[in-house]
């Protein structure tokens, strides 16, 4: 019997019957075009902050940042729990149970997200506090975070919103939302902090824009021809809502696992180099390994959807594709990125530089040291993404935390003890050629693995 036929009947969703090839270019493509626009959304805010706001403006952002990560991680954690789950079960025929668990994961979403803004909303002077601000800038970070935390909801629903589009094949409606949020939040930016002079509730009314027009997605939930439909029953199962948590928790860690390499970059820098050092990585890490994370989320975000129906529909065949296809083409486009940013990283790290020579020629010389093996280490992101979607936590956990956390954490600890600050830099290409080790090693199991079902499923035909 043929791949795609189920007791005699063709599928009739792309997910389970279209060239893998051509459905990985589509929905990864689509994402990634939505993506791009919020990069070049974040660059062109880092220059009306800074110009407009000056450094008490860029200090309060970096404030109230850990709010919008808790927003993204929310957002991807939630969203990557409902879609997946809902397209395993589409996949594996239980179209009701699909269509229950989004609208139930809705109503949870919005539940758990509006608690949590009410409670940081009324104590949002104590959580400035808690977050670090200093005497100086403690009311613009409150009054930013009172503002923030009424779109706070949206921001979230609106990421969940965007993963389901997908999983019902409108990848492109995702992809339109992300590119004309990332236009009019930009367009409010710059009129509320050059023009109007608003200072910092433009860029709080900002931040609530870039993702929260996401939510506007609901749209077609409503009103658009689809069999998802938000029913107002609140009444939840609680087996599905637990395996969604579950689900999302990875995404959860790997979070944690960046701030915490984070922090420790900079206080390693700060104790062995110095406010240049520290600088240097604010650049690299905020922007080239942004925008290369970017990417292979981006083609995460595309493949998963397709992983997760074909996982359902025990399409082994079409998995082993999938999995070919995502690692080689993300191995492709970040080492294809990475080899152009070699080639010209003093131009483009002097966009950020502010004419600052020397942290222009301290910073592309550090940004081309820690990314080189960025090819590498990446794979491990887009597997954990694999394993994710077809719901094997554990092995996605591990992948997901093992790069910064488990070895590159370490690693610049023992590097900067023998070699000083450039042992801080050095460590993280180490570090990426080992998760590709680690990464190479499940993949080469979960390839057997699905090949050893495959076979057995065509021996049993054959009786």
């Amino acid at each position: 019997m043929d791949e795609a036929t189920v007791n005699g009947e063709i599928l009739d969703r792309e997910l389970g019957t279209k060239n893998i090839k051509k459905l990985f270019l589509k929905y990864g493509a689509s994402t990634l075009v939505g993506m791009l626009a919020q990069a070049v959304m974040v660059m062109i805010e880092g220059v009306i902050i800074g110009n407009g706001l000056g450094a008490l403006g860029l200090a309060t952002v970096s404030i109230i940042m850990p709010l919008e990560l808790l927003s993204l991680a929310l957002g991807g954690a939630f969203g990557i729990g409902v879609s997946t789950i809902s397209a395993i079960k589409l996949g594996e025929e239980k179209k009701e149970e699909a269509h229950r668990v989004f609208s139930e994961g809705f109503w949870l979403t919005t539940i758990i997200t509006v608690v949590i803004s009410v409670l940081i909303g009324i104590n949002a002077h104590s959580v400035a506090g808690l977050l670090g601000a200093t005497p100086d800038i403690l009311n613009e970070s409150t009054t930013f975070i009172q503002i923030f935390m009424i779109g706070f909801p949206f921001c979230v629903l609106g990421q969940v919103l965007c993963y389901m589009v997908r999983v019902d094949e409108k990848p492109g409606i995702a992809t339109f939302l992300m590119t004309i949020s990332s236009v009019i939040a930009i367009v409010e930016l710059y009129y509320g902090v050059m023009v109007a002079k608003m200072g910092i509730v433009a860029v709080a009314i900002y931040y609530a824009l870039s993702i929260g027009i996401w939510f506007l997605a609901i749209v077609y939930f409503l009103f658009g021809k689809t069999e998802f439909r938000i029913k107002l029953q609140l009444k939840m199962t609680t087996s599905d809502m637990k395996n969604m948590m579950i689900i999302g928790m990875p995404f959860f860690i790997v979070q944690i696992s960046s701030f915490i390499f984070t922090w420790v970059v900079n206080v390693l820098l700060g104790n062995l180099g110095t406010s240049t050092d520290v600088a240097s990585f604010g650049i690299i890490n905020g922007y080239i390994f942004y925008n290369l994370n970017l990417v292979t989320t981006a083609l995460t975000n595309g493949m998963q959807p397709i992983a997760s129906y074909n996982y359902g529909a025990k399409f082994k065949k079409r998995l082993s594709e999938l999995i070919n296809v995502s690692v080689i083409s993300n191995f492709v486009v970040i080492a294809g990125l990475t080899l152009l940013f070699a080639l010209f990283s003093k131009n483009i790290i002097e966009l950020f530089a502010g004419g600052d020579q020397k942290l222009v020629d301290v910073t592309s010389r550090n940004a081309v040291i820690m990314v080189c093996c960025s090819a590498f280490g990446l794979t491990s992101n887009i597997m954990s993404g694999y394993f994710q979607s077809i719901d094997n936590i554990k092995v996605s956990v591990i992948l997901g935390i093992s790069r910064f956390l488990f070895l590159a954490i370490p690693l610049m600890f023992l590097f900067s003890s023998l070699f000083g600050v450039d042992g801080v830099w050095y460590s993280q290409p180490v570090a990426d050629m080992i998760v590709f080790g680690l990464s190479v090693i499940f993949i080469k199991k979960e390839l057997q693995q699905l090949k050893i079902i495959k076979e057995g499923a065509l021996s049993d035909e054959g009786r």
